[in-house]
């Protein structure tokens, strides 16, 4: 699937922009604080329901203006098209597939396969467990709508058996109810432990290959999943086993500390350089950079493989940490393989390999 055309009205920094894309490599190029990101962002709108950047809609709201709205149409592999518009305004939310208002915003997900990169992702090797999480979240959930399902369950449930450990912690009520929850937990639980396995298994073939080839083969990585519980081999009966099991020991010190202990809303991925360093706290930035580009990157491969889509790749300011090698092997791997957009405010060594690229210039809320 590709972006064929875009159309936006007081979007951040935009009055108006009716643009059309090539189904390759575009190029938003143009000094800092001009809307290259803003473009990005619009994207991400139409193909998750939110920003990547903010969860308040006010923000997306040019200043003095009162609503937004977007329109995207796309178009996919077999030749149909898809229209998507999203608006905000002070009454009211739009959101519209092929014309035909939906009730919210989450029906938008998953419609259109999204991967991008930012700067902020640097957090998803730096920073605490949450943003890998998150990661895993993102991606498995445009890929595998019953993950989406599982992962809400899991969450309402883990809500529920939180407030009632937080009552036994405070003697208001007894632990003799906390069963019923438990299951909830493990049957969901389960579920979301299976699909992230399961996905990790499938990816760490592609992720140690991107991080070779954009190193320049001087390093490699292997990606954990930090769960005793089970493997990448087990089944869903043998991971709901060893969560309850597991949960069956934390007993007492969730009675304790009344919060639950244990399932995937604690869980992380180790993500190891060379076999042996935590790279989270001995690799360069730019070495970090890496591996959470070639974990982006690993998820094209696996979104095309199992939906038979290409998604569209969103790389902002990707270069900005890289040497020019790194550069070189990023962009002769990005060349052809999907719809990606690029910003940067240096087009030099773009241009050197992708002359044919289609190129925007971003001059203050402007795109020529």
């Amino acid at each position: 699937m590709y972006l064929d055309s875009l159309k936006a009205l007081n979007f951040r920094n935009y009055d108006k922009l009716d643009l059309k894309f090539s189904p390759d490599l575009n190029i938003l190029c143009g000094d800092n604080a001009q809307g290259k990101t803003n473009l990005i962002e619009a994207i991400s709108v139409l193909a998750l329901g939110r920003s990547f950047r903010t969860n308040k809609d006010e923000e997306l709201i040019k200043r003095g203006e009162f609503s937004f709205y977007l329109k995207g149409f796309f178009k996919r592999n077999d030749f149909t098209e898809l229209s998507v518009e999203i608006g905000k305004s002070r009454e009211e939310n739009l959101v519209k597939l092929n014309g035909i208002p939906c009730k919210r915003r989450k029906d938008v997900f998953g419609q259109v396969k999204m991967v991008i990169f930012s700067p902020e992702d640097l957090q998803l090797i730096k920073g605490g467990p949450g943003f890998r999480r998150q990661y895993l979240d993102l991606y498995i959930g445009q890929i595998y709508p019953g993950y989406r399902v599982a992962s809400q369950k899991y969450y309402r449930a883990l809500f529920q058996r939180n407030a009632l450990l937080k009552k036994v912690k405070n003697r208001e009520k007894t632990g003799s109810s906390l069963e019923v929850w438990t299951e909830k937990l493990v049957e969901e639980g389960s579920k979301v432990l299976y699909y992230r396995l399961k996905v990790l298994d499938e990816i760490e073939g592609w992720v140690r290959d991107y991080h070779r080839r954009i190193s320049g083969n001087k390093e490699e990585i292997d990606c954990l999943y930090e769960w005793s519980g089970a493997d990448r081999t087990s089944t869903i009966e043998q991971i709901k086993n060893g969560l309850y099991l597991d949960l069956k020991n934390k007993r007492n010190d969730e009675f304790r500390r009344g919060i639950t202990l244990i399932g995937p809303h604690r869980d992380d991925i180790s993500i190891l350089l060379n076999k042996e360093l935590d790279i989270r706290n001995f690799g360069s930035q730019g070495q970090q950079r890496t591996a959470a580009l070639a974990l982006k990157m690993a998820m094209i491969d696996l979104i095309k493989k199992t939906t038979e889509e290409k998604p569209i790749l969103l790389l902002d300011d990707v270069f900005s940490e890289f040497d020019n090698e790194r550069k070189k092997e990023l962009l002769v791997t990005l060349i052809k393989k999907t719809q990606t957009f690029i910003t940067t405010a240096n087009t030099t060594e773009i241009e050197d390999l992708a002359p044919s690229a289609n190129q925007f210039r971003v001059e203050g809320g402007k795109i020529h």
